[in-house]
């Protein structure tokens, strides 16, 4: 009898350890669909994008906008503040975030080099939800971009970017540092903070 729960056990972790991998693996497939469709569609059109910023933002949101929950993302940057905001400012922080995200981010596309990235093996996982996926990129006039990608499965089975870490740099969390130190600035008006934040990444797009 103990033999047979040991081998049932055995097969069990097996069958249990398999899962998880593919899981991670399709966690995996999801960057590289991201990947392939920045090589594609942004990389190799830099030229006509260069001159057009409204199709590249465009091109660049329609490739996020099935991997990326602007609204949770932004929920993540408020932190604490999120529970006190209002409806109406929780969708204008998400928006200014994500627009100029789009505007910033999809520009620096463009200095890729199209051949040159790479979709690494997944390395050891940590205990979390998340799945990190790094991913090489060469720019074309030197240089390597390491991003991690943290992705997180939904309720509906899709996966999604919960965090990414661009050279050693937690994206997420260096937003949030930054938010809770406009809201000390603003005297931890909200109202005020939100138009902090907009006049900030303006200034960098």
């Amino acid at each position: 009898m103990l033999k047979l729960l040991s081998r049932a056990f055995l097969i069990f972790s097996v069958v249990g350890a398999s899962l998880a991998w593919s899981n991670e693996e399709a966690a995996r497939e999801a960057v590289i669909e991201v990947v392939d469709a920045f090589r594609t569609q942004i990389v190799a059109d830099k030229d006509v994008l260069s001159k057009d910023p409204a199709l590249l933002e465009e091109r660049v949101n329609a490739i996020l906008e099935n991997v990326v929950d602007f609204d949770d993302f932004s929920k993540k940057v408020m932190g604490k503040y999120y529970r006190r905001a209002s409806p109406e400012q929780r969708v204008r922080f998400a928006t200014v975030t994500k627009d100029t995200l789009l505007k910033t981010y999809g520009a620096s596309l463009l200095e890729l080099d199209a051949d040159r990235i790479e979709v690494l093996p997944l390395g050891p996982q940590g205990r979390g939800k998340e799945t990190k996926v790094d991913v090489d990129f060469q720019m074309e006039a030197g240089g390597l971009l390491n991003i991690s990608f943290y992705m997180e499965e939904s309720k509906q089975g899709r996966w999604l970017l919960s965090n990414i870490v661009i050279n050693n740099i937690n994206f997420g969390l260096t937003f949030r540092k930054q938010f809770g130190v406009m809201m000390e600035q603003n005297k931890n008006n909200i109202e005020l903070a939100i138009n902090a934040w907009r006049e900030s990444l303006a200034k960098k797009s």
